[in-house]
């Protein structure tokens, strides 16, 4: 079993706030090389997040918030797992009866970013595509997995809003 190969471009994008989500990569291709074997495991990770539940990936037709937690995606029924240290989300996205390399190269092209806040600074996130594993053996001479570091840096675009000024009607009275 040799083990499955990725690569893809990072479209190197900027999100402007308050805009749409901004694609994160682009170009994917994803082979098991063995037939009849399948996608389980993809990890990414993504960096230099400081807004919190503000900060989100679109991956696989479900929006998962860059903090801890789990769930599943829509699209492929992916598990998915969050974790956070020192400003970088680790999400790894598994299946055990996998996904197959067609859905997995639309999962990593489709791949988006956005932020809900409304008071971003400026600077930069880091998305990251760190592993892939497919489904034959991992018994030596085997190998399932594949470690890879393809990158995307995504700009942020802080917009100066305008103020707003909110006044409550005071209560006056007056005594002759």
């Amino acid at each position: 079993d040799d083990a499955p190969t990725l690569t893809a471009t990072g479209t190197n994008g900027t999100f402007t706030e308050n805009g749409s989500a901004t694609p994160v990569f682009s170009g994917a291709s994803v082979s098991t090389i063995e037939t009849g074997q399948n996608i389980t495991s993809l990890t990414f990770t993504v960096s230099g997040l400081v807004n919190g539940t503000s900060e989100k990936i679109i991956v696989d037709g479900t929006t998962i918030t860059l903090t801890n937690g789990t769930g599943t995606t829509t699209t492929n029924g992916m598990t998915y797992n969050v974790t956070v240290s020192a400003g970088t989300a680790t999400v790894v996205l598994t299946k055990p009866a996998g996904v197959s390399t067609a859905n997995i190269t639309s999962l990593v092209n489709g791949m988006t970013y956005q932020n809900t806040g409304d008071d971003l600074a400026s600077g930069t996130r880091l998305a990251t595509i760190t592993q892939i594993v497919d489904s034959g053996s991992s018994t030596l001479p085997n190998v399932n997995t594949t470690t890879t570091s393809i990158s995307s840096t995504i700009t942020i675009a802080p917009v100066n809003d305008a103020p707003v000024a909110t006044m409550t009607a005071a209560n006056y009275s007056a005594t002759e």
